[in-house]
């Protein structure tokens, strides 16, 4: 599965190559080795060999080659002279080339400029040592990392994105990051994180940090001992069950925290969702719930503390009712997200815009609306409330019978009517 990952991610690379060819790239002027494409192409001399059936690092490559594309080839071995003259180069790909631990000479990639490599969909069992110390950018998705050793990125303290998804990683030992002191986005999704694989403090060191991403691992809670600077956050696909009191309160940067397709419930009411007694995510943050996280009623307590939440998206979930007075905490709020939910109506102090000044924009379609009459402030709002009810052409009736499957830009709001 993981393979075809990384062929897909390197097809799709060479597509959009060949797509945009006629867009700002041209040929370059130098002799090139072949089967491969010089071209100068993005502001960069750029050599494309990938999937081209290369076994070895071609001879001649441009001195002035920026970046070097050789993915998707079968190259057992790289030398320590076969890059040697590349003093130009910046960008490597080596993604899916049957790289193993001993397939590169340390030193090979010692390069005065290389700053980003690619080594995603090889058969690495460890971070090699190989790399450029000069790397700003490491992708190694896809490969067979089952731990993340103390002295796994030692040589590599100017790291500033590293990608780890697709990997087996269970395990991280402390110390792991503490030389990624430059170190901003860090991604480690479909892995096998537990919250047992997070030793404390492990991100102690790492100031800079602003986005992490752990989706699809097997956390039951939330990390502890976030850096302050902390922007971005997403759980996605986990299987926290609480948000913990005051657990973000050290985070006063974070911006958007993500949680869908796992299961967040409360312990004191009946939604699945809870956020506990807070007043933490009081700065404008983006928050995420979606797909099937919340079975039920969003109460007057739901969002208590949440006043600098500024987007919420809460599509795909099976909220069947909205309390009057549920989003009123949100004293921030811009954008509501409620699309293919279970709400047959909604009360019209729910949206009450003197207790949302802020609110701008309406996301309902896709829920199972009665157009009676008291829903018909609702379909007055779409012509004339102070935000915007997006997409009315997706919005319709469920009941009553007569309005049952018509779309709200074909009605008006005296069709919205009640059985005498």
């Amino acid at each position: 599965m993981c393979s075809l990952i990384s062929y897909a991610i390197s097809f799709l690379l060479t597509l959009t190559l060949l797509l945009t060819l006629s867009d700002g790239a041209y040929q370059s002027p130098h002799p090139c080795p072949q089967p491969c494409r010089c071209l100068f192409f993005e502001g960069l001399q750029s050599v494309y060999c990938n999937r081209t059936g290369i076994t070895a690092v071609p001879r001649g490559i441009p001195a002035d080659t920026q970046l070097l594309e050789l993915s998707g080839n079968s190259i057992g071995h790289i030398s320590v002279g076969d890059m040697a003259g590349l003093v130009n180069l910046q960008q490597l790909y080596l993604s899916s080339i049957g790289l193993l631990a001993n397939s590169v000479d340390n030193g090979a990639l010692d390069l005065p400029k290389l700053d980003t490599i690619d080594m995603s969909g090889n058969n690495l069992y460890a971070i090699p040592t190989f790399l450029s110390t000069r790397m700003i950018t490491l992708w190694f998705l896809d490969n067979h990392l089952t731990e993340l050793r103390s002295d796994s990125f030692f040589k590599y303290g100017l790291l500033q994105y590293l990608d780890l998804s697709y990997n087996t990683i269970k395990n991280i030992q402390p110390g792991t990051f503490n030389p990624l002191k430059q170190l901003e986005t860090l991604y480690i999704p479909f892995n096998n994180l537990t919250d047992s694989s997070f030793p404390p403090n492990v991100f102690l060191k790492n100031s800079n940090l602003q986005l992490l991403s752990v989706r699809f691992n097997q956390l039951r809670h939330t990390l502890r001992d976030l850096p302050p600077s902390m922007t971005d956050l997403d759980y996605v696909g986990n299987q926290i069950t609480t948000l913990p009191a005051y657990g973000f309160r050290s985070l006063p940067n974070l911006k958007t925290l993500a949680f869908w397709q796992g299961q967040v419930c409360t312990f004191f009411t009946r939604t699945c969702i809870s956020f506990e007694k807070r007043d933490d995510l009081t700065t404008h943050i983006i928050l995420m719930i979606l797909d099937d996280m919340i079975s039920s009623t969003i109460t007057n307590n739901t969002f208590t503390g949440l006043s600098g939440l500024q987007t919420i998206y809460l599509d795909l979930n099976q909220i069947s009712k909205l309390e009057p007075g549920a989003l009123y905490p949100l004293k921030s709020l811009n954008a509501l997200w409620m699309s293919d939910n279970n709400v047959t109506t909604l009360s019209s102090e729910a949206l009450d815009s003197d207790r949302l000044p802020q609110l701008s924009t309406v996301y309902i379609d896709g829920n199972p609306w009665n157009c009676d009459c008291h829903l018909r402030w609702l379909r007055s709002a779409v012509d004339h409330a102070r935000y915007a009810i997006q997409d009315p052409h997706l919005i319709t009736c469920a009941s009553p019978p007569p309005l049952a499957g018509k779309a709200w830009d074909q009605l008006k709001p005296s069709d919205f009517v009640c059985k005498r």
